[in-house]
Protein backbone atom coordinates (compact mmCIF):
# COMPACT_ATOMS: atom_id res chain seq x y z
CA UNK A 1 0.00 0.00 0.00
CA UNK A 2 1.46 3.34 -1.08
CA UNK A 3 0.03 6.85 -0.98
CA UNK A 4 0.28 9.98 -3.08
CA UNK A 5 -0.72 13.36 -1.67
CA UNK A 6 -4.20 13.18 -3.21
CA UNK A 7 -4.68 9.43 -2.80
CA UNK A 8 -7.85 8.43 -0.90
CA UNK A 9 -8.60 4.73 -0.80
CA UNK A 10 -11.63 2.61 -0.01
CA UNK A 11 -10.36 -0.94 0.49
CA UNK A 12 -12.94 -3.71 0.79
CA UNK A 13 -12.14 -6.23 3.53
CA UNK A 14 -15.12 -8.50 2.80
CA UNK A 15 -17.12 -9.61 -0.22
CA UNK A 16 -18.82 -6.70 -1.91
CA UNK A 17 -22.59 -6.68 -1.29
CA UNK A 18 -25.13 -6.76 -4.11
CA UNK A 19 -27.95 -4.45 -3.00
CA UNK A 20 -30.87 -3.35 -5.16
CA UNK A 21 -31.56 0.15 -3.80
CA UNK A 22 -29.05 0.93 -1.02
CA UNK A 23 -28.70 4.05 1.10
CA UNK A 24 -25.57 5.63 2.59
CA UNK A 25 -25.59 6.86 6.20
CA UNK A 26 -22.63 8.97 7.31
CA UNK A 27 -21.73 9.67 10.95
CA UNK A 28 -18.22 10.94 11.63
CA UNK A 29 -16.68 12.72 14.59
CA UNK A 30 -18.00 16.28 14.80
CA UNK A 31 -20.02 18.71 16.94
CA UNK A 32 -21.09 16.91 20.11
CA UNK A 33 -20.05 13.63 18.48
CA UNK A 34 -23.72 13.37 17.52
CA UNK A 35 -23.34 11.72 14.12
CA UNK A 36 -20.56 9.44 15.32
CA UNK A 37 -22.55 8.18 18.33
CA UNK A 38 -25.73 7.73 16.30
CA UNK A 39 -24.13 5.65 13.53
CA UNK A 40 -22.10 3.56 15.99
CA UNK A 41 -25.34 2.70 17.77
CA UNK A 42 -27.03 1.92 14.47
CA UNK A 43 -24.20 -0.43 13.49
CA UNK A 44 -24.50 -2.34 16.77
CA UNK A 45 -28.29 -2.42 16.78
CA UNK A 46 -28.44 -3.79 13.22
CA UNK A 47 -25.44 -6.07 13.71
CA UNK A 48 -23.97 -4.60 10.52
CA UNK A 49 -20.76 -6.13 9.18
CA UNK A 50 -17.62 -4.20 8.29
CA UNK A 51 -17.03 -4.35 4.55
CA UNK A 52 -14.48 -1.63 3.85
CA UNK A 53 -11.82 0.66 5.31
CA UNK A 54 -11.12 4.23 4.19
CA UNK A 55 -7.58 5.66 4.14
CA UNK A 56 -6.40 9.17 3.31
CA UNK A 57 -3.21 11.24 3.73
CA UNK A 58 -5.56 13.85 5.21
CA UNK A 59 -6.53 11.66 8.16
CA UNK A 60 -4.75 12.93 11.28
CA UNK A 61 -5.51 11.84 14.83
CA UNK A 62 -7.80 14.46 16.46
CA UNK A 63 -5.64 17.18 17.99
CA UNK A 64 -2.50 16.06 16.14
CA UNK A 65 -0.62 17.93 13.44
CA UNK A 66 1.75 15.11 12.48
CA UNK A 67 0.82 11.90 10.61
CA UNK A 68 1.28 8.68 12.54
CA UNK A 69 -0.17 5.28 13.24
CA UNK A 70 -2.64 4.19 15.90
CA UNK A 71 -2.81 1.17 18.20
CA UNK A 72 -5.42 -1.49 17.49
CA UNK A 73 -7.34 -3.68 19.94
CA UNK A 74 -4.77 -6.48 19.71
CA UNK A 75 -1.84 -4.15 20.40
CA UNK A 76 -0.59 -3.85 16.83
CA UNK A 77 -0.61 -0.59 14.88
CA UNK A 78 -2.44 0.52 11.75
CA UNK A 79 -2.96 3.64 9.67
CA UNK A 80 -5.65 6.04 10.77
CA UNK A 81 -8.85 5.11 8.97
CA UNK A 82 -12.61 5.33 8.80
CA UNK A 83 -14.79 2.26 8.33
CA UNK A 84 -17.80 1.30 6.23
CA UNK A 85 -20.30 -1.26 7.52
CA UNK A 86 -23.19 -2.86 5.66
CA UNK A 87 -26.62 -3.95 6.87
CA UNK A 88 -27.96 -6.46 4.38
CA UNK A 89 -31.57 -6.47 5.59
CA UNK A 90 -32.09 -2.73 5.13
CA UNK A 91 -29.43 -2.27 2.43
CA UNK A 92 -27.55 0.39 4.38
CA UNK A 93 -23.93 1.43 3.95
CA UNK A 94 -22.85 2.94 7.29
CA UNK A 95 -19.76 5.18 7.34
CA UNK A 96 -18.21 5.94 10.71
CA UNK A 97 -14.89 7.07 12.13
CA UNK A 98 -12.83 9.86 13.65
CA UNK A 99 -11.50 11.39 10.46
CA UNK A 100 -12.64 13.80 7.76
CA UNK A 101 -9.76 15.89 6.47
CA UNK A 102 -7.35 18.74 7.14
CA UNK A 103 -7.48 20.58 3.79
CA UNK A 104 -10.34 21.59 1.51
CA UNK A 105 -8.88 19.26 -1.11
CA UNK A 106 -9.01 16.40 1.38
CA UNK A 107 -12.68 17.00 2.18
CA UNK A 108 -13.69 17.25 -1.47
CA UNK A 109 -11.58 14.24 -2.36
CA UNK A 110 -13.19 12.18 0.40
CA UNK A 111 -16.67 13.21 -0.73
CA UNK A 112 -15.76 12.38 -4.33
CA UNK A 113 -14.51 8.92 -3.38
CA UNK A 114 -17.74 8.22 -1.49
CA UNK A 115 -19.76 9.32 -4.50
CA UNK A 116 -17.76 6.86 -6.61
CA UNK A 117 -18.87 4.20 -4.14
CA UNK A 118 -22.46 5.40 -4.46
CA UNK A 119 -22.25 5.16 -8.24
CA UNK A 120 -20.77 1.66 -8.10
CA UNK A 121 -23.58 0.33 -5.92
CA UNK A 122 -26.40 2.55 -7.31
CA UNK A 123 -27.03 4.25 -3.95
CA UNK A 124 -30.41 5.98 -4.03
CA UNK A 125 -30.31 8.11 -0.89
CA UNK A 126 -27.68 9.74 1.36
CA UNK A 127 -28.22 10.79 4.97
CA UNK A 128 -25.48 12.57 6.89
CA UNK A 129 -25.81 12.93 10.67
CA UNK A 130 -24.31 15.78 12.68
CA UNK A 131 -24.65 18.08 15.68
CA UNK A 132 -26.35 21.48 15.73
CA UNK A 133 -24.29 23.39 18.29
CA UNK A 134 -26.18 25.98 20.34
CA UNK A 135 -23.93 26.43 23.39
CA UNK A 136 -26.69 25.29 25.74
CA UNK A 137 -28.13 22.03 27.07
CA UNK A 138 -31.68 21.47 25.82
CA UNK A 139 -33.86 19.20 27.94
CA UNK A 140 -35.31 17.68 24.80
CA UNK A 141 -32.98 18.12 21.82
CA UNK A 142 -34.64 19.19 18.62
CA UNK A 143 -33.69 17.70 15.27
CA UNK A 144 -32.95 19.95 12.30
CA UNK A 145 -32.61 19.08 8.64
CA UNK A 146 -30.52 20.63 5.90
CA UNK A 147 -32.15 19.87 2.57
CA UNK A 148 -31.25 20.42 -1.06
CA UNK A 149 -34.70 20.00 -2.59
CA UNK A 150 -37.79 22.05 -1.69
CA UNK A 151 -39.90 18.89 -2.03
CA UNK A 152 -38.15 17.50 1.07
CA UNK A 153 -39.87 20.11 3.25
CA UNK A 154 -43.02 18.02 3.41
CA UNK A 155 -41.04 14.94 4.45
CA UNK A 156 -39.29 16.61 7.38
CA UNK A 157 -42.51 18.35 8.43
CA UNK A 158 -44.24 14.97 8.60
CA UNK A 159 -41.64 13.70 11.09
CA UNK A 160 -41.48 16.83 13.24
CA UNK A 161 -38.07 17.90 12.00
CA UNK A 162 -37.21 21.60 11.87
CA UNK A 163 -35.17 23.66 9.43
CA UNK A 164 -32.41 25.97 10.72
CA UNK A 165 -33.16 29.65 10.37
CA UNK A 166 -30.30 31.14 8.43
CA UNK A 167 -30.01 34.14 6.11
CA UNK A 168 -29.33 33.53 2.45
CA UNK A 169 -25.63 33.16 1.73
CA UNK A 170 -24.63 32.34 5.32
CA UNK A 171 -22.42 29.34 6.10
CA UNK A 172 -24.40 26.13 6.44
CA UNK A 173 -23.22 22.69 7.56
CA UNK A 174 -19.44 22.40 7.55
CA UNK A 175 -17.30 19.38 6.77
CA UNK A 176 -18.26 16.18 5.01
CA UNK A 177 -21.79 16.22 6.45
CA UNK A 178 -22.56 19.26 4.33
CA UNK A 179 -20.43 18.56 1.27
CA UNK A 180 -21.73 15.04 0.80
CA UNK A 181 -25.35 16.21 0.87
CA UNK A 182 -24.94 18.89 -1.78
CA UNK A 183 -22.57 16.90 -4.02
CA UNK A 184 -24.82 13.87 -3.67
CA UNK A 185 -27.81 15.88 -4.84
CA UNK A 186 -25.80 17.26 -7.78
CA UNK A 187 -25.04 13.66 -8.74
CA UNK A 188 -28.72 12.68 -8.77
CA UNK A 189 -28.90 11.15 -5.27
CA UNK A 190 -31.59 12.27 -2.82
CA UNK A 191 -29.62 13.70 0.11
CA UNK A 192 -30.32 15.18 3.52
CA UNK A 193 -28.42 16.12 6.68
CA UNK A 194 -30.05 15.52 10.07
CA UNK A 195 -28.62 17.47 13.01
CA UNK A 196 -29.27 16.99 16.70
CA UNK A 197 -29.48 20.08 18.91
CA UNK A 198 -26.53 20.00 21.31
CA UNK A 199 -24.31 22.16 23.48
CA UNK A 200 -21.41 21.20 21.28
CA UNK A 201 -18.57 21.06 23.79
CA UNK A 202 -18.99 17.47 24.96
CA UNK A 203 -20.28 14.13 23.63
CA UNK A 204 -24.07 14.20 23.58
CA UNK A 205 -25.79 10.79 23.40
CA UNK A 206 -29.17 12.45 24.02
CA UNK A 207 -28.86 14.46 20.80
CA UNK A 208 -27.56 11.36 19.02
CA UNK A 209 -30.65 9.41 20.10
CA UNK A 210 -32.95 12.21 18.94
CA UNK A 211 -31.36 12.12 15.47
CA UNK A 212 -31.38 8.33 15.35
CA UNK A 213 -35.08 8.12 16.22
CA UNK A 214 -35.98 10.51 13.39
CA UNK A 215 -33.72 8.70 10.91
CA UNK A 216 -35.25 5.33 11.76
CA UNK A 217 -38.74 6.72 11.27
CA UNK A 218 -37.77 8.06 7.85
CA UNK A 219 -36.17 4.73 6.90
CA UNK A 220 -38.99 2.73 8.50
CA UNK A 221 -36.69 0.56 10.62
CA UNK A 222 -36.83 -0.31 14.31
CA UNK A 223 -33.79 -0.57 16.56
CA UNK A 224 -32.97 -0.95 20.24
CA UNK A 225 -31.48 2.25 21.73
CA UNK A 226 -30.65 0.71 25.12
CA UNK A 227 -26.95 1.50 24.86
CA UNK A 228 -27.61 5.15 24.06
CA UNK A 229 -30.05 5.29 26.97
CA UNK A 230 -27.31 4.01 29.28
CA UNK A 231 -24.89 6.61 27.92
CA UNK A 232 -27.47 9.35 28.44
CA UNK A 233 -27.98 8.30 32.06
CA UNK A 234 -24.23 8.24 32.70
CA UNK A 235 -23.72 11.62 31.04
CA UNK A 236 -26.58 13.24 32.97
CA UNK A 237 -25.17 11.90 36.22
CA UNK A 238 -21.70 13.24 35.41
CA UNK A 239 -23.06 16.66 34.47
CA UNK A 240 -25.08 16.83 37.71
CA UNK A 241 -21.96 15.98 39.70
CA UNK A 242 -19.95 18.64 37.88
CA UNK A 243 -22.72 21.18 38.48
CA UNK A 244 -22.84 20.37 42.19
CA UNK A 245 -19.05 20.62 42.44
CA UNK A 246 -19.04 24.02 40.73
CA UNK A 247 -21.84 25.23 43.01
CA UNK A 248 -19.82 24.27 46.09
CA UNK A 249 -16.73 26.01 44.71
CA UNK A 250 -18.77 29.15 44.08
CA UNK A 251 -20.12 29.05 47.65
CA UNK A 252 -16.62 28.71 49.07
CA UNK A 253 -15.42 31.71 47.07
CA UNK A 254 -18.14 34.05 48.31
CA UNK A 255 -16.89 36.69 50.79
CA UNK A 256 -18.06 36.05 54.36
CA UNK A 257 -21.24 37.84 55.40
CA UNK A 258 -20.53 40.22 58.29
CA UNK A 259 -23.30 41.73 60.40
CA UNK A 260 -23.15 45.53 60.89
CA UNK A 261 -22.69 45.16 64.65
CA UNK A 262 -19.66 42.96 64.03
CA UNK A 263 -17.84 45.56 61.92
CA UNK A 264 -14.80 47.02 63.66
CA UNK A 265 -14.95 50.67 64.71
CA UNK A 266 -12.27 52.80 63.07
CA UNK A 267 -12.04 56.51 63.75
Amino acid sequence: MTFRLDDIRIDFVADKPSPKAPKLIQGLLGVGQVGFLAVRQLIKALNAKKVAEVYSPDFLYPGSTIPGVVYTKDGTVDLEKDEIYYDEKNELFLLTGLYQGIRPEGYFGFAGKLLDLCEEFSVKEIYTLAGYGTGRRPKKPGVYAVITDKNQKEIIKEYGIKMPRAPEGSLGVTGLAGLLVVLGQKNGIKSMCLMGETHGNYPDPKAAKAVLVKLCRILDIQIDTTQLDEQIEAMEKELREIGEYMRKIAEMQKPPQVKPEELPYIG
